[in-house]
């Protein structure tokens, strides 16, 4: 009954219909890749990326108004008072969210033919801001992660000293939430560049490292205990 609740809870919100569909979205991708290199039918084939299509248009669904979703969660991080590096790459970050989610309901318009364009130049002009946000998401896990290595340790009598049990693996995995966002971010990067067409990556490639990504995304849904903060 555990496992239902926490599903019902997990559907229940729009951010994580949206990671599933991402999943699924991914995942058909991969697949296509994978029944092609098999030798499967063309028809199992076209299924898949149509699949993989399909979920990509549903997701823009989900994404509408998240734009204003990135505005306030910019303005409330300027309450952010016990360090300010952190709080500009997460207010920077979610501006440029702004930005990615507006290009995103022009794109999904274009698309359904509702706005008269050309939707894949939106797309790459959209992935621009995507890889600018993946940047700054990564200059934040960095920062996270060199907080982590670099914390004083404290003596009994309060002055800053070094604990030799506190070892840097420890400290890291004490924060699993950063660890998980370091994988997203990273499985992520090469994407944007592919969309641009500054690279071009293999359909499985991409279809993987959007799928694990993905999952990484999905997790802290499903455990709010592994979601950044503040973010």
């Amino acid at each position: 009954m555990d496992v239902v609740t926490a599903v019902v809870k997990y559907n229940q919100q729009t951010l994580g219909r949206d990671k599933l569909c991402r999943i699924i979205q991914y995942g058909s991708r991969l697949s296509s890749y994978l029944l092609a290199q098999a030798g499967a039918s063309a028809d199992f084939v076209s299924r898949a990326k149509s699949l993989d299509k399909h979920a990509s248009t549903s997701r823009k669904i989900f994404r509408l108004g998240k734009s204003l979703d990135m505005i306030v969660g910019a303005i409330r991080a300027r309450d952010i008072r016990h360090d300010s590096i952190l709080k500009i790459l997460i207010i920077c970050r979610r501006l440029t969210y702004t930005i990615y989610y507006v290009i995103d309901h022009i794109t999904w318009a274009a698309r359904l033919g509702l706005y008269k364009s050309n939707p894949k130049e939106w797309s790459q002009f959209q992935a621009k801001f995507w890889l600018t946000a993946l940047v700054l998401g990564l200059l934040r896990n960095l920062h996270d992660i060199l907080n982590l290595v670099f914390v004083p340790a404290k003596k009994n009598d309060g002055e800053e000293g070094s604990a030799p049990g506190n070892s840097v693996a420890s400290r890291l995995m004490s924060r699993p939430e950063v660890l998980l966002d370091v994988v997203k971010n990273s499985a992520d990067f090469l994407l944007p560049f592919n969309v641009m067409g500054l690279i071009e990556l293999n359909v499985g490639v991409a279809g993987l490292l959007g799928l694990i990504s993905s999952v990484a995304g999905a997790v802290p849904i499903w455990h709010p205990n592994l979601k950044l903060k503040p973010s």
